[in-house]
């Protein structure tokens, strides 16, 4: 009887120090965490962020609430985790990209236009989200990435195009505070009409490279001058 009782306490010790105050039991391994953020990011993509429940967050990844809970403990946090670890570090290749080429208008535009497109490759909740937070009734994530992370890397961008007007390497017509969602919505939307007619059964045949080297043409004759016209001016 001694020897049970002894071995007991030692059995709920070794327990206890296997999980973390809170954990739920059986939980999945350590890309539950991923999943989750995942399912998120393909659920606003499909419905808006205003629609989507902490609860059929935790159904679209396959696991329970109180997993969800265990990794988010609140909406804020949740978003905060998925600006700060999905979409900031777009948003600075980006900003990286313009101020790299600042003197190459051409190269940087080029280059952004193939880093979106892998982006809504690689993420294929990505352009869906995008126009939604663009065209839906609310905008809770691209407010929540300002209120929080700020929009440096959009003024930074923004300084750059005006800069390469005023310096006649594009088009004077143009306005430099469309012209950045201008460029991105020539990738972003065919890859979000893409996906939407994917969602609903209906594929047309375009692939990624079709809608980049699409962009890319209307790009180089709409938005930048050629150099016969810059001489000119």
């Amino acid at each position: 009887m001694k020897t049970a009782q002894k071995a007991k306490p030692a059995k709920i010790a070794d327990k206890s120090q296997g999980r973390r105050p809170g954990r739920p039991r059986n939980a999945p391994g350590a890309d539950s965490r991923e999943r989750l953020l995942d399912a998120a990011l393909t659920l606003f993509a499909r419905h808006g962020v205003a629609q989507t429940s902490l609860n059929a967050i935790a159904r679209e990844a396959g696991l329970t609430p109180a997993m969800l809970h265990y990794y988010f403990n609140s909406r804020e946090q949740l978003l905060d985790v998925i600006a700060a670890q999905r979409f900031l570090p777009l948003r600075a290749a980006i900003s990286d990209i313009f101020a790299t080429h600042a003197d190459a208008p051409e190269t940087a535009i080029t280059l952004m236009t193939r880093q979106l497109a892998q982006a809504a490759t690689q993420h294929p909740w990505f352009a869906p989200l995008w126009l939604q937070e663009l065209t839906g009734e609310s905008a809770i994530l691209r407010q929540h990435l300002h209120h929080r992370f700020g929009n440096r890397e959009s003024s930074l961008a923004l300084a750059t195009l005006k800069s390469w007007q005023q310096r006649g390497l594009i088009h004077a017509a143009l306005s430099p505070a469309l012209l950045l969602t201008s460029l991105m919505s020539l990738i972003l939307v065919p890859f979000a009409v893409l996906k939407q007619r994917q969602f609903e059964g209906n594929g047309i045949n375009v692939d990624a490279d079709t809608i980049v080297q699409h962009a890319l043409t209307l790009l180089r004759r709409g938005v930048l001058t050629p150099p016969a016209r810059v001489r000119e001016t």
